[in-house]
């Protein structure tokens, strides 16, 4: 696999924990004693989630099917209409992870979630985001943002850890910009979500390190969580309210 494969197509399982400040601080030890910062380290992720208007690939997603599949614009840091953001297509089958990814400038970005062409340098993977599109007819739905700590095997690159705190979300507008600030999905914002990505097994000294302090694996969904917990609820005949003082409570 080249380097452009290696860094824009991804097949992996992907395992999710939560923890609480203090679990974290003991797994730390462990962490640094056998990984070290990736090459985003420490980041400020900025999402923004496509849906259609009835949010039915959140709703598939829910659901559990033995297929599912969503796409995203993802910054590292609030990007302005130069900063490289990813377009990202996950699948995921039988519970392996896939990605698609193309790197292109945030207005790049923009057109080619209208169903532009942009003639990035991954032609194959942009025609695929543009099959989606068509497919799909998403819409910028969600704007979710939280603080990450990357982290990979000292031994073995590819094994990855990243830490997850701070998750805010807000309904995507075009006229607000993008910010670090939002509503948390969380009811206990305190809490930590650590996922474990790996084409292959869990080290064994990390399996060990997370049963001595009681670290158990809890399916999770970021965007999935924030639709069911603050998005659903505030539906009318399925479609999101859309004016934001609504949701400035949630």
């Amino acid at each position: 696999m080249n380097e452009i494969d290696k860094g824009f197509r991804f097949e992996r399982i992907e395992k999710k924990f939560w923890m609480t400040r203090e679990q974290f601080e003991k797994l730390s030890e462990c962490l640094v004693a056998n990984m070290r910062k990736n090459e985003y380290g420490l980041s400020e992720i900025c999402n923004i989630y496509y849906d259609t208007p009835d949010f039915s690939l959140i709703r598939n997603s829910i659901e559990r099917p033995l297929f599912k599949e969503k796409i995203r614009l993802r910054s590292y840091g609030i990007p302005n209409d130069d900063t490289p953001v990813f377009v990202e297509i996950k699948k995921k089958l039988n519970g392996i992870g896939y990605k698609r990814r193309i790197k292109v400038p945030y207005c790049d970005a923009l057109r080619l979630m209208k169903g532009n062409r942009v003639f990035s340098s991954q032609p194959q993977i942009e025609n695929e985001i543009l099959d989606f599109i068509n497919r799909y007819h998403p819409e910028p739905q969600v704007y979710l943002t939280y603080k990450r700590i990357a982290l990979s095997g000292k031994e073995d690159s590819d094994f990855r850890v990243t830490i997850d705190t701070d998750l805010r979300y807000k309904l995507y507008d075009e006229q607000t910009p993008l910010s670090n600030d939002g509503n948390y999905i969380m009811d206990d914002s305190s809490m930590i979500l650590m996922e474990i990505k790996s084409s292959s097994a869990i080290p064994e000294w990390l399996l060990s390190e997370m049963s001595r302090l009681k670290i158990y694996q809890a399916p999770f969904s970021k965007i999935g969580t924030c639709y069911l917990k603050h998005i659903a609820p505030n539906t009318i005949n399925g479609k999101i309210i859309k004016n934001m003082k609504e949701y400035s409570n949630v």
